[in-house]
């Protein structure tokens, strides 16, 4: 016991290795200390280097071993904001070496965990299913998306999230997508800001008056159901909306933050994110990160990156995320054929998104191996079962969004036997079913206007 107990504290999730970016490349610029923003850079890398051939990272590895103990792969717990972090490191710093590395991990992504427009996990080797869950902290993604420049399958996969809120009038931690019904021992809402930042991120890329009411419904969920005497509780049971005599600080620093960013978006900003003297990049915990000229401009700060900045001339050419056109860069991404042709963010389109403003410099300098990851330690597990599970990809495409129901919910609906225990057995011969599908005006509607940013 005492043993087991010993190597746990070896093991760490994605999400805990490659999210301290933010806040420590800002240490570093802020007291011209390098050494704090080059060991978090190196966790970054060495999570990158042990992807999978198919360019998946798993839920949890050995710090001293670089074995990973879980290799479910996901966008939600325990791996969500690895890829946050690689995108808003670009935006604030302007180190071109974590825009290149989330291109990457963002294509795979999309590819081998996207059915639209519900994301699954899936083993990060094979791609094979083996967990069809919406879980709730997947929501945030969406969000991550208009900051990419990747509208249309964030207003599609937000439809569907919002619509398991609109069921149960909160999201559960886990709604199980085989079942089409809250998932076991997964019941609780803990005051969770993930959809209503996305809410925010998408209002104010679309400025459509559907994510106003969506974040007014939500906004009348939470008084209703979970406002209590001192403060607002934690909902142990979606379903009863029971209360627990517990508030998270991350309501007061996320949720109740982008509730308000986003209805004061819509009467006429006023506040410091929006007017203020800089742009602002968001931690994954919601504390605001300006991008000020000490920050942001990756030019004056080449100390930081070592060998990577040997010239002071940015770099005039548009680089593209094309991996097909090089296996040593990607690993056996031949499978990739199917989905060339879907944008994805580059140099040339990544400034067409909302975050453009933010980008102050380039880091220059930066080698073809640099840019595209470094380096890969390869593992002989990486080939189990690789060819004969490979999971059949859902293309990214325009459909009709499939959302939660009254009338789905209380149908009939294929059994399938998925104990939670056994979490890391394949599920490759179960399909997630065919849900209702109802069409949506949104995604039509945001491509007859203008985007007002």
């Amino acid at each position: 016991m005492k043993m087991k107990a010993r190597q746990s504290l070896f093991i760490t999730s994605t999400a805990g290795g490659g999210t301290l970016t933010l806040e420590f490349g800002v240490l570093s610029r802020l007291t011209n200390d390098p050494i704090f923003e080059q060991v978090t850079k190196n966790a970054v890398r060495g999570l990158w280097a042990r992807r999978s051939r198919i360019n998946l990272v798993g839920a949890h590895i050995d710090v001293f071993s670089g074995e990973w103990t879980q290799k479910d792969a996901g966008i939600g717990t325990s791996i969500d904001s690895f890829y946050e972090y690689l995108l808003k490191a670009y935006l604030l710093f302007g180190d071109e070496e974590y825009l290149f590395i989330f291109q990457e991990a963002y294509r795979a992504a999309m590819h081998h965990l996207y059915n639209d427009p519900w994301y699954v996990e899936v083993n990060m080797n094979s791609a094979a299913l083996v967990w069809p869950l919406f879980n709730s902290l997947q929501a945030f993604w969406p969000g991550l998306q208009v900051l990419a420049g990747d509208i249309e399958p964030a207003i599609r996969t937000h439809a569907a999230f919002f619509s398991v809120w609109k069921k149960y009038g909160f999201t559960p931690e886990g709604f199980n997508l085989a079942t089409f019904s809250v998932q076991r021992g997964q019941k609780s809402y803990p005051l969770r800001p993930e959809l209503i930042e996305s809410t925010y991120w998408l209002y104010k890329a679309t400025r459509n008056p559907r994510f106003l009411d969506a974040g007014r419904d939500m906004l009348a969920s939470l008084q209703s159901a979970a406002r209590c005497t001192c403060g607002y509780c934690h909902i142990s049971d979606v379903e009863f909306h029971q209360q627990e005599d517990h508030m998270e600080s991350f309501f007061l620093a996320e949720t109740v933050k982008y509730l308000w960013l986003l209805f004061d978006l819509a009467a006429g900003p006023d506040n410091l994110v929006e007017n203020g003297p800089y742009k602002y990049i968001f931690s994954t915990e919601g504390h605001l990160l300006p991008a000020t000229p000490q920050v942001s401009l990756a030019s004056e700060h080449c100390s930081y990156l070592g060998a990577y900045c040997r010239s002071s001339i940015l770099r005039q050419e548009t680089h593209t995320s094309n991996i097909a056109k090089d296996s040593w860069v990607t690993n056996h991404t031949e499978s990739y054929t199917d989905t060339d042709a879907t944008n994805f963010p580059s140099r040339s389109n990544f400034h067409k998104s909302v975050a453009a403003g933010l980008i102050k410099g380039f880091c220059p300098g930066l080698t073809h191996g640099q840019r595209y990851g470094i380096s890969y330690v390869d593992s002989d597990d990486n080939l189990e079962n690789e060819s004969s599970n490979q999971r059949q990809v859902a293309i990214v495409k325009n459909s009709p969004v499939v959302v939660v129901s009254d009338q789905n919910a209380h149908s009939p609906q294929p059994h399938i036997d998925k104990d939670p225990d056994n979490h890391g057995e394949s599920m490759d011969d179960h399909r997630v079913p065919q849900l209702e599908t109802v069409e949506t005006q949104i995604v039509n509607e945001t491509n007859g206007s203008e985007r007002s940013d």
